[in-house]
Formats: structure tokens, C-alpha cells, sequence
């Protein structure tokens, strides 16, 4: 039998648990706004008075992202290919131990 105030304290926990919870989300969101805000005026500021290192580094993100991209698009295009065909592709003889060798190639 369950006792009634167990019960209703059992509530009021789970209650005290579901707004500190918010709590904390609410807390998380400024801080990642305030961190964007940051970043922003760290832009602003580097091309403001270094614009040389700005354009060098903006290159070098976009470069990097474009590899990022690259990258993702290969390893979907990969996961569409039919696992037999890909292992039929690069599996062979080893002719000093007459065992078949194959795995993934990257």
C-alpha cells in the first residue's frame, strides 16, 4: 500500500527536479548567447585591426569546411554502396599463405 504522503513528497520532488532542470537549461542558453555575442565583437575586432590575418584566416576556415564537406559527402556516398560489392572490390589472394585478404580500404 502506498503511503499518501510519500506520495505527494514524491510530487513535489519531481516538481523541485522538472524547474531546476528548466533552470538550468535557461542558464546553459544565455551562456551560449552571450558566448556567440563574444565571438561576434572577436570577429569584428580582428577585422577591424588586422584585416590581413582576418582574410588568411577566413580562408583557411572555408577551406576547412569545404574538406569538412567533402568528407561527409564521400562517407554518405560510401554508406549507399551495397557492403558485397565494396568487399568483392577489394578482396584478393595472398599467395604466400593461400588466405584470402580483404578489408576496408580508406
Amino acid at each position: 500500500m502506498t503511503n499518501p504522503t510519500m506520495s505527494s513528497l514524491d510530487e513535489l520532488i519531481e516538481a523541485e527536479r522538472k524547474r531546476a532542470a528548466e533552470k538550468i537549461a535557461k542558464l546553459k542558453r544565455a551562456a551560449a548567447a552571450e558566448q556567440r555575442r563574444i565571438e561576434e565583437r572577436v570577429v569584428a575586432l580582428l577585422r577591424e585591426q588586422n584585416a590581413d590575418l582576418y582574410k588568411k584566416l577566413a580562408s583557411r576556415a572555408r577551406g576547412a569546411l569545404a574538406d569538412e564537406k567533402a568528407k561527409r559527402s564521400t562517407r554518405a556516398k560510401k554508406s549507399v554502396t551495397p557492403t558485397s560489392t565494396v568487399h568483392d572490390q577489394h578482396a584478393s589472394r595472398d599467395d604466400d599463405h593461400g588466405e584470402e585478404v580483404s578489408g576496408s580500404w580508406q
